[in-house]
């Protein structure tokens, strides 16, 4: 099983692949429900991480996109001058 050091150490398609072993090995029905509650738990915290790096990821497009618009936008004023 996946500690939450080693979670918070994986990239976003590591964490992703992690998240869809961990659905498939609970659609197979096969684990006790002990093993399902903490495969649901490390499941839990797998999707946090993923969308805390999404929404990392999200933030920089949008600041990169912000700093274009600036950017076009002084352009386009230096050509009206």
């Amino acid at each position: 099983m996946l500690t939450e050091e080693e979670i918070k150490g994986l990239k976003f398609e590591e964490g992703l692949k992690k998240l869809e072993e961990l659905v498939t090995h609970l659609d197979d029905g096969n684990l006790s429900l002990e093993e399902s509650i903490s495969y649901y738990e490390i499941g839990i915290k797998l999707k946090s991480h993923c969308e805390k790096l999404l929404k990392t990821a999200e933030l920089k497009i949008l600041k990169v996109s912000d700093k274009e618009k600036f950017i076009t936008e002084d352009l386009r004023a230096d050509d009206n001058e």
